[in-house]
């Protein structure tokens, strides 16, 4: 199962940012090719330029209710191309928040077909969009994207499975993302 959620979510970020389906290796969209070269030309690393969720202090995440001990760095230990990834699971045990922070924009964000019920927000003075997965009939999991200078920054609570859930991941979700806002890049 878990190897399944972990493809699963491998394929939906490659794809996030794929324009060119037949091509053998991913490409971007124009805004997000002149982010990376602009990056490319400070750094080797094109993913230097992405904030990193993992630099949160551990203060501030058991400030919102995480497990600092829990932090898992990308998404199953994978490290994807243009994205960062960090996960805590919650104190309350049943579910997990992962936050993406990636070159893609928003409107590209809400163009993506695996997710759905797109609800406009304002956090601070960032545009965002609360949305839930495509096929996620149980409402299991939410999640919200924040633009951001270098793309978007995505927080996503997901049930886990061996707990259940216990509560309304979109409200888990809003907490975070009040409680954690201050901390995102131009806040």
């Amino acid at each position: 199962m878990l190897r399944g959620l972990v493809l699963a979510i491998g394929t939906a970020l490659l794809l996030a940012g794929c324009e060119d389906s037949t091509s053998p290796v991913p490409t971007t969209t124009g805004a997000v090719s002149q982010a990376s070269t602009a990056a490319s030309t400070t750094s080797a690393d094109p993913d230097a330029a992405l904030w990193n969720p993992c630099d949160l202090p551990d203060s501030a995440i058991s400030a919102t209710g995480l497990d600092p001990a829990s932090k898992k760095k990308d998404v199953a230990g994978v490290d994807f191309d243009g994205w960062k990834e960090c996960s805590w699971r919650a104190s309350a045990q049943w579910y997990e928040l992962t936050i993406y922070s990636g070159t893609p924009t928003l409107n590209d964000f809400k163009q993506r077909r695996d997710f759905e019920g797109f609800t406009p927000r304002t956090i601070g003075s960032h545009q965002a969009v609360e949305f839930l997965r495509v096929g996620d009939t149980k409402r299991l999991r939410c999640g919200i994207a924040i633009e951001m200078p270098q793309g978007t920054v995505s927080f996503e609570v997901s049930t886990r499975p061996s707990v259940g859930k216990q509560g309304e991941p979109c409200v888990e979700a809003r907490r975070h993302v009040d409680d954690l806002a201050g901390y995102l890049p131009g806040s």
